[in-house]
């Protein structure tokens, strides 16, 4: 869901600080709680209506982040962020997105082992996407991974909105109900609404 009315009353000036702190995370952490950074920004603008160019509003994220590891010095990953290092990183990004050719949004780049790729450009269909994996494993077998268990693939993300849960799991809005309570125990969850949508939060031990 998208509220969207920040930017009348409190306009994101720029995505950059974001996506500095994206780098840098990327850096000193590891691409994968980069990405979860990501979506926890993408959740502040978009559901909860804060202006993510505001370093409070930012900080306030990093530290949501890492509430349970005290292995990351935030504000190392501020002072990288903010420095010409930071910059450079986010640069080099922008100096791939040229290199190849990327024009729309969203496009995904698929490279294989033996450096053979594809470039898909816009939304697409999922066939789309596994004939081009198929196309770039011809000496591979592909198989899908089975669908993540509920409760894991919560604890994962920290928190699902209801159409996440529909799409990954194939289920209609009015069967959803029934599917959360089949499979997850009530005391790893909490249910809440926006926007007038559900949307469920792990409860962290």
């Amino acid at each position: 869901p998208i509220d969207g009315t920040i930017m009348e009353i409190d306009p994101v000036q720029s995505s950059y600080p974001a996506s500095r702190l994206y780098k840098a995370i990327q850096q000193l952490d590891s691409p994968a709680t980069a990405i979860e950074f990501i979506r926890l920004v993408r959740e502040a603008v978009f559901v909860f209506n804060q202006n993510i160019s505001d370093d409070k509003i930012l900080k306030s994220i990093v530290q949501t982040l890492y509430k349970n590891n005290k292995s990351i010095n935030i504000e190392t990953i501020f002072d990288l962020a903010n420095s010409t290092l930071g910059q450079q990183l986010l640069s080099n990004d922008f100096n791939l997105v040229r290199e190849l050719g990327v024009r729309g949004f969203p496009t995904v780049v698929i490279v294989n082992n033996d450096n053979q790729g594809a470039k898909i450009v816009g939304a697409r269909d999922l066939n789309v996407y596994i004939d081009t994996l198929k196309k770039l494993s011809s000496n591979e077998k592909t198989v899908s991974k089975p669908l993540p268990d509920l409760e894991l693939y919560l604890k994962k993300q920290h928190r699902l909105f209801s159409k996440e849960i529909e799409v990954m799991y194939d289920i209609k809005q009015d069967e959803l109900p029934n599917f959360v309570k089949q499979n997850l125990n009530p005391s790893v969850y909490i249910a809440k609404n926006i926007l007038g949508e559900n949307y469920y939060e792990f409860i962290l031990s």
